[in-house]
């Protein structure tokens, strides 16, 4: 789902251009950048990727438009891999894909532990090209965050099912133990790990661990395979107060395997933002718990 910050920005803008201004001119901290597959080494999962837009918001890169998904290997060096191996699955409402916050930066420290980390690109809603217009419309969407529910997006769990099976069959290139292999996802990135689990129970139940930043919280997750879970959110975000522990209880009932975390503050989408909030230490504290879960 959104970030507090893209909406605070947005709102920001909306309150100081004027009108005309503001239907044709993008936000001056909102500019285009590169296709970071050009930078990065990139495994396609699907036909497509010519539509997407990157985008950097203040320091934040995403990108939007997806119709190929796509896998970016973040590897550790040969002499320091565990044989382990986490697909990192983004958030972003699905209309984009926090392919930095909640993707590469997650990724690289990951890899810094000796794990071979894959961002998952998945395809996205369509949005509209233009700036101001795209931003309007997420601002429309994500104003309800929190009283609602987000509508399911099959193709980003058809994309994630298909990533999973990829690096499972090339396991042997990154030195991954098949068996050994996690899932992390933030907000939509963590309800497509949730339906993964309730609608592919084959690959689900393949899983070495799965991690859910952020997740939906009203409801429980469907009967599915029980991997060892983590999972971390904010007491202020909309969605704990909204669900609040209605999905860990179901998951408790179930299977005992759980780490949880909730912080005092961080609201929804803190990544790997330094928000100044105990949030800020969920990345150690989830590779912690990965080593020795």
């Amino acid at each position: 789902m959104i970030k507090s910050l893209l909406l605070g920005a947005a709102l920001s803008l909306a309150m100081t251009m004027p009108a005309q201004a503001a239907e044709t001119a993008p936000p001056p901290a909102f500019r285009v950048v590169p296709t970071t597959a050009s930078l990065r080494p990139a495994i396609e999962l699907g036909t497509g990727a010519g539509a997407e837009q990157w985008e950097a918001f203040v320091d934040q890169v995403s990108v939007r438009n997806v119709t190929g998904a796509a896998l970016y290997p973040v590897l550790p060096p040969p002499g320091q891999r565990n044989g382990r191996a986490v697909i990192v699955v983004p958030g972003g409402g699905y209309r984009f894909v926090s392919i930095d916050s909640e993707g590469f930066r997650v990724a690289e420290a990951l890899a810094a532990e000796g794990y071979a980390a894959f961002v998952l690109k998945y395809r996205t809603v369509a949005t509209a090209p233009d700036i101001p217009a795209y931003l309007a419309d997420t601002m429309k969407l994500f104003a309800n965050l929190g009283k609602g529910e987000l509508a399911d997006h099959p193709p980003a769990v058809e994309d994630l099912a298909t990533a999973l099976a990829h690096v499972r069959s090339h396991a042997a290139d990154w030195q991954v133990d098949p068996a050994r292999i996690g899932v992390i996802g933030f907000s939509a990135g963590s309800r497509t790990a949730i339906r993964l689990i309730e609608t592919s129970p084959e690959a689900a139940g393949r899983l070495d661990s799965v991690a859910l930043l952020y997740p939906p919280m009203t409801q429980p997750v469907k009967p599915g395979p029980r991997p060892p879970l983590f999972l971390a959110i904010a007491a202020d975000d909309p969605l704990f107060q909204q669900g609040k522990l209605t999905l860990l209880s179901g998951w408790l009932n179930e299977s005992p395997k759980v780490e949880f975390h909730l912080y005092a503050g961080g609201s929804h989408g803190f990544g790997m933002r330094p928000n100044g909030n105990t949030s800020d230490l969920w990345i150690g504290q989830y590779l912690a718990w990965l080593k020795r879960h």
